[in-house]
């Protein structure tokens, strides 16, 4: 299935549909409406930000983010940059981070690219087909890794298949993916589960949505890595340490990725409302349809 311009209805509609693939977790019986995050900062000690729909939207930086984080910290908050962007590698994607205006280590920056990583490893020595960009530097990843373009002859010789970036992707090298795991079904790993990014000129499909077509047409069965799935919650546990969960705020402008993520996590959680997936939009009656409820609601943070 190909769709020119989704917007948040068919987004919403699209996850609800796939709503069976994703975790399940309790919900508080109301949200309360807060200002910004400095509100309740100090029932907090870590807060997990989304980058897309919170700190930035396309290759922008929302304006304020970075003097919100930066009040954060000054508060002696630890502050995470928890995000579903997998095309570039650590280093790119910390600089782009700062190049925002935050002031944030390498270990603060914890991406589905990092999770995906240990999928890879996990999977064993084999050659990977891939779905990025140039910049997304494939050769650091695990293990042998061919980049997925326009040669079917490729997609029927890889052992198996990653889709990390869908910048460069489409129906075409769709059809071809599909084709070939249905000639032979091989292991579809996916570092980045969101169907949709809000960018400068509305959403772009993103990996999640051409996976769970893949699902669909090559009868495989995907394996995701990054929100709303517990594997990137793990490691960004494993660099925070010894942290209670209630002290947590995960931070983010959906609410099948961020939200259902979080509370499936065991964390609190917030939604962002101006920037991102539901920007202009009332989020009340997506809340109420789909069960999924944020502890707090903000329009930026």
């Amino acid at each position: 299935m190909t769709v020119r311009s989704p917007d948040a209805a068919w987004a919403f509609d699209r996850y609800e549909a796939l709503r069976a693939s994703l975790p399940t977790a309790s919900f508080p019986p109301i949200s309360r409406r807060v200002a910004c995050l400095g509100d309740i900062a100090a029932d907090f000690d870590v807060f997990l930000l989304d980058a897309f729909g919170v700190l930035n939207v396309g290759e922008g930086a929302i304006a304020g983010a970075a003097r919100a984080v930066a009040g954060l910290q000054a508060l002696g908050k630890r502050v995470l940059v928890l995000t579903n962007g997998a095309t570039f590698p650590p280093d790119a994607a910390l600089a782009k981070y700062r190049g925002f205006g935050l002031d944030l280590a390498a270990q603060d920056v914890v991406a589905s690219r990092d999770a995906l990583a240990r999928g890879m490893e996990d999977a064993g020595a084999c050659l990977w087909g891939v779905a990025a960009t140039p910049e997304s530097r494939i050769d650091l990843l695990l293990g042998r890794c061919v980049l997925l373009q326009d040669d079917p002859d490729i997609y029927e010789r890889v052992d198996a298949f990653v889709l990390l970036s869908s910048a460069e992707w489409g129906a075409g090298r769709q059809r071809m993916l599909t084709r070939a795991l249905t000639r032979r079904p091989r292991p579809l790993l996916v570092g980045n589960p969101d169907l949709v990014a809000p960018r400068e000129g509305g959403l772009t499909l993103e990996p999640g949505h051409w996976a769970f077509e893949a699902r669909v047409g090559g009868g495989v069965a995907p394996v995701f890595y990054g929100k709303p799935f517990g594997n990137i919650y793990d490691l960004a546990f494993e660099r925070l340490g010894d942290v209670a969960r209630d002290r947590v705020l995960a931070v983010g402008d959906t609410l099948h990725t961020d939200v259902l993520g979080g509370a499936a996590a065991g964390v609190k959680t917030a939604l962002v409302t101006d920037h991102g997936l539901f920007r202009g939009l009332d989020v009340a009656p997506f809340i109420a349809r789909s069960g999924i409820r944020p502890d707090f609601i903000l329009p930026s943070i």
